[in-house]
């Protein structure tokens, strides 16, 4: 019988191999990405003859003001926003694809058509389409009650109205960011969705059927045999999908919510910047991705069985 060839490196669970024990292949792919980066950046610097001025755009990140005292310039403030935004979106994505996640698993036909239309809906039709949809018609059945919000905003004392537009939004945005937060929400919602209820669906039919031999009704089968097994099964791709939340926040900037984004714009007309700005922004929104990556492995780790 053929002898079975021992697996010792499984990517994502094994710990990084050292430099001393990569094999020809790792040492051929590495090479032949410093190959091309270094062609991308020898042809973008010879296309582009530009003047870099990095120090142009610091007072867009933060500035001192007569007083000496700093203060987060134009992309910063935009950098909250988007941060904003996107933990009110995820937020929103969490609980709609949970709910409908965990309501839909194992549930086939007629019962299963309520989710299957959710999720057909909003995967199918672009993000974009599905902002205009929300801001356009759904904010003026709800203008009422929003401008209600809004003034009561307004009305609060000093502090307690720079806490909310913190937290949340301005008075004057409210309407621009409850329609971003819902439209980003729902979409990825739908995502989140599918992920929930294929990872409950993974669970093996003899651990459903373990736990309905000891009695357990569904909620304590859910939440004491099948979730804590179908959880590490989640983790992964709903990182990848928080990840994508926060970078399709720069949509907003369509109904000017000032996020990174719009911020970028604005700064790109009054300084005319273009290369280091988009740079700049462009690795802000990595950062975000990065620190949302590092989350999502610890917590994988952390709920590993």
């Amino acid at each position: 019988m053929a002898e079975r060839r021992q697996v010792d490196y499984i990517p994502g669970i094994s710990p990084a191999r050292p430099w001393n024990r990569l094999d020809p292949w790792d040492v051929l792919l590495a090479a032949v990405i410093a190959v091309v980066a270094a062609a991308f950046c020898w042809k973008a610097s010879a296309a582009a003859d530009h003047a870099w001025e990095w120090g142009a755009l610091m007072p867009y990140l933060a500035a001192r003001d007569g007083a000496g005292c700093w203060h987060a310039g134009l992309l910063l403030r935009g950098l909250l926003g988007t941060l904003r935004l996107g933990l009110w979106s995820t937020a929103v994505a969490l609980a709609s694809g949970v709910a409908v996640g965990v309501l839909s698993a194992r549930l086939r036909g007629a019962a299963a058509l309520p989710a299957m239309l959710y999720v057909s809906l909003m995967r199918n039709t672009p993000p974009l389409v599905l902002l205009f949809l929300m801001y356009f018609f759904a904010g003026s059945m709800f203008a009422e009650p929003l401008q209600g919000m809004a003034d009561w905003v307004a009305a609060l004392p000093g502090g307690l109205r720079s806490f909310f537009a913190a937290v949340a939004a301005p008075p004057e945005q409210l309407d621009r960011m409850a329609a971003a937060v819902l439209t980003l929400g729902l979409y990825s919602g739908a995502y989140v969705a599918e992920i929930v209820r294929a990872g409950i669906e993974s669970v093996d039919q003899g651990q459903w059927e373990a736990a309905s031999s000891l009695g357990m009704g569904s909620w304590n089968r859910m939440r004491l045999v099948i979730i804590p097994q179908a959880v590490p099964l989640m983790i992964p791709p709903l990182t990848g999908q928080c990840i994508s939340i926060f970078k399709e926040t720069a949509l907003a900037s369509v109904i000017s919510v000032p996020e990174l984004t719009f911020q970028s714009l604005e700064v790109m007309a009054v300084s005319r910047m273009t290369f280091e700005l988009w740079l700049a922004t462009a690795a802000l929104y990595c950062g975000i991705s990065l620190a949302l990556a590092a989350m999502g492995r610890r917590l994988e780790k952390r709920v590993r069985p």
